[in-house]
């Protein structure tokens, strides 16, 4: 992820690495056994030059 640099830097940034650091551990070990439910191929991007990622990212959830 970025968050800019210098004068255009996010002032959110340090929250948005904590929610990250509490809830991906949360959601995997809730989740141990989650994975895509489509293939890796058919997964499109986000059009953007300001962003990266997917426009969707469909996964299989089974708890423990």
């Amino acid at each position: 992820m970025s968050f800019g640099y210098g004068a255009h830097h996010c002032l959110g940034a340090p929250l948005a690495r904590l929610e990250a650091t509490v809830a991906l551990p949360a959601i995997f070990e809730r989740f141990p056994n989650m994975r895509l439910a489509v293939d890796p191929s058919e997964l499109n991007t986000v059009n953007s030059f300001i962003s990266n990622g997917h426009e969707t990212l469909p996964v299989y959830l089974r708890s423990r």
